[in-house]
């Protein structure tokens, strides 16, 4: 009896400490102990493929592991995105995507997966807005000046954009609505080959990021305005659109991490809080200043509802403009 006594609390103590050993769960183990790889939804050399290199940069040193940037563009974002969704919810495959793809695009186009209940937020960590451009040899030098010439000219100027739906071009057609003037949208493939065809005179205005400013202020392109809240230390001499004359016109695209919905809420917080550390370095701010962006950090729920809100906003501009990319 006692034998066998003495032989069930041995094989009883054996299983727990194989449990303890083998069926430990992942939560418990250090994170991060390998690479994590960042889907960037958009090809590279765009303003988030820019942004997300000088976050990896950073973000690589907080948590002692690389950073592996993975473009993967196409679709207007919905392959990147979707991709980032059916990864495996263990924190090291995180995507990096703007509101183009999770906040604008899901108001005109029906999608393979929903941003709400299909990914996590971790964190927002920059802001972009958008410039209005002319071709020098428009006679604008203003909004107000173009405002006054597409009045006169109905349906006769064009703006070049990136694309249909993209930040950009809504921005645009935000402010066509907010003052009734009728100007003409001539989508490209990208923000590139819609510079190229204003600095051409193929098209007469431009919607587009503010890395435009190396362009403006060689006096390729005339800034007329621009969609932020106060002035853009690259662009001091062009004036906000509130300042032109269109009350509380604030629009921009955001940048943020997400990972799937279900990774663990720790391993969510530990990237959280490496990247709020990422956006007050000094590295960090130059590089996304570089490109005319302004580091932002929102987190957890502040930054879902933030989302949420955006949607409402933008939705406004979608159903006024009548935009479905479905049809």
């Amino acid at each position: 009896m006692l034998t066998r006594f003495f032989r069930t609390k041995t094989l009883a103590i054996l299983a727990l400490l194989a449990a303890a050993i083998f069926g430990a769960p992942v939560w418990a183990q250090k994170y991060p102990d390998k690479p994590i790889r960042m889907i960037v939804p958009f090809p590279p050399g765009g303003g988030l493929d820019t942004v997300a290199r000088a976050v990896a940069n950073v973000l690589q040193k907080q948590l002692g592991v690389s950073i592996v940037v993975d473009n993967r563009g196409g679709a207007s974002g919905i392959i990147g995105v979707t991709a980032g969704i059916r990864a495996p919810a263990d924190g090291y495959t995180v995507l990096f995507t703007s509101s183009d793809t999770l906040t604008v695009l899901p108001l005109m186009k029906k999608l393979p997966f929903d941003a709400a209940t299909d990914l996590k937020p971790i964190a927002k960590v920059a802001d972009l807005y958008i410039v209005f451009a002319a071709n020098p040899a428009v006679p604008v030098n203003s909004m107000q000046e173009l405002m006054e010439l597409a009045r006169k000219k109905p349906g006769q100027l064009r703006f070049a954009s990136p694309g249909t739906g993209s930040v950009s071009h809504m921005t645009f057609e935000g402010f066509k609505l907010r003052t009734g003037v009728d100007i003409q949208h001539v989508p490209f493939n990208g923000g590139g080959p819609a510079q190229i065809a204003v600095m051409g005179g193929q098209v007469e205005l431009l919607s587009g990021g503010v890395n435009l400013y190396r362009a403006i202020n060689a006096g390729q392109l005339r800034g007329l305005g621009i969609s932020a809240g106060s002035r853009n230390a690259l662009l001091p001499n062009v004036p906000t659109l509130v300042e032109s004359g269109i009350p509380d016109y604030v629009y921009g695209s955001w940048f943020g991490f997400f990972v799937g919905a279900q990774t663990p809420d720790a391993i969510v917080a530990t990237l959280s809080n490496a990247l709020r550390e990422v956006t007050q370095s000094a590295e960090f701010k130059q590089h996304v200043e570089a490109v005319g962006g302004t580091p932002s950090y929102l987190a957890g729920k502040e930054f879902s509802d933030y989302m949420a809100n955006e949607s409402k906003r933008w939705k406004v501009i979608v159903d006024g403009a009548k935009i479905k990319m479905d049809e």
